[in-house]
């Protein structure tokens, strides 16, 4: 059988960024993959304590725009027979097999099919990859148009008063996302090279006043605004007050994430190895979550005091995370679900690239029913 072709996520490429690792880039995305998993792992239990609820919204406040950002920082925006070979490989062959492997572990807990399925949606966190691969699929378009960043914000805002936006294939998301995306493609990777005082201050006081700004929230604050998959409709803003309120979401979102981004970047976190393999942590996450909610062990983890309870939550989110960056986990996945699928989806006559690290440097909910 062929192997999987060892290739780098093209997901995350850019045509003009130097073959050269950078390991800020790689802790980068080791700290956007973990508040991933942080943010899945409380998520269901953030109604019922102020302060994880606060820590929860600071997180969703960015975390995944700047995924976003960071996976248009590192695309390419040409298309050609290698790249679509290895984004079939890279983001279509993982979204085929782990949608199975999700669906088909909601059809043995449950005897039926997920929520997502009945939605005709991507199952829980695999609306990233489904997304994604439109994203690389829309940026050789709108890479060369002049306002492209523009024009998808304005598909953005006019998508959101649609009534059926929604989980459906994850266009909602597809949309909301898209802005980051291209704005990451825009910028490129070297904006974190520039080291200077007052950028460092001014991203310090941004952070710290969005953090005291989310504990500051009303507890009737609608944080479904962050998920990017329901319609103004569904949030009962469907007017101009409801557009102003999203374009405000965008700036905040933007401004506070790529402050965290800059902070990330100034020191050596020493968690390249896990960012380097940031897709084993998305794909398999929900995997360690749905065991540890069917085992009775999130509930467990939630009847101690808050302060007991953030503490752990962040231990069993740093070890899930490590476990599914694991170089075995990454070399299990390779062999047992992916090469397979990979050698039946992509034609054997193609010549294909060879290394699946996926990185993003070379080239770059579920039966706990809880929000992707």
């Amino acid at each position: 059988m062929a192997a999987f072709p060892r290739t780098t996520w093209t997901g995350m490429t850019n045509p003009t960024t130097p073959k050269i690792r950078n390991t800020s880039i790689d802790n980068i995305k080791a700290v956007l993959i973990f508040l991933v998993v942080f943010g899945h792992l409380i998520e269901i239990y953030v109604g019922e304590d102020h302060v994880l609820r606060s820590i929860w919204i600071f997180v969703y406040s960015f975390h995944m725009p700047m995924f976003a950002l960071m996976s248009g920082m590192f695309s390419k925006a040409s298309w050609d027979d290698k790249n679509a070979t290895q984004l079939i490989s890279t983001v279509l062959v993982p979204l085929i097999g782990f949608e199975i492997i999700y669906e088909a572990t909601e059809f043995a807990l449950k005897g039926t099919a997920s929520v997502y399925a009945g939605l005709v949606a991507p199952y829980w966190m695999l609306w990233y990859l489904l997304s994604l691969l439109c994203w690389r699929l829309l940026l050789p378009l709108f890479s060369r148009m002049q306002f492209g960043v523009m024009l998808a914000l304005a598909l953005s805002l006019a998508g959101s008063y649609s009534e059926h936006a929604g989980y459906f294939l994850g266009i909602s998301r597809t949309l909301i996302f898209f802005p980051y995306f291209l704005l990451g493609w825009k910028l490129g990777p070297d904006i974190f090279n520039v080291k200077k005082k007052e950028r460092l201050l001014v991203s310090a006081v941004v952070v710290v006043a969005a953090l005291i700004a989310a504990f500051m929230l009303k507890s009737d604050f609608d944080y479904r605004w962050f998920y990017g998959s329901y319609s103004l409709h569904r949030l009962e803003m469907a007017n101009l007050t409801g557009s102003m309120y999203q374009l405000l979401q965008y700036a905040a979102s933007t401004v506070i994430g790529l402050s965290v981004l800059y902070l990330l970047a100034q020191k050596d976190l020493r968690m390249a190895q896990i960012g380097k393999r940031s897709i084993y942590v998305l794909v398999w996450h929900g995997m360690a979550l749905i065991i540890l909610q069917e085992t009775g062990v999130l509930r467990a983890i939630f009847k101690h005091e808050n302060t007991v309870a953030l503490a752990v939550s962040v231990l069993v989110s740093m070890a899930i995370t490590w476990v599914c960056a694991h170089e075995k986990t990454e070399a299990l996945t390779k062999r047992l679900i992916l090469d397979p699928l990979a050698w039946l989806l992509i034609p054997q006559t193609v010549s294909k690239p060879a290394g699946l690290v996926i990185d993003a440097q070379d080239v770059q909910k579920n039966p706990v029913q809880q929000e992707p």
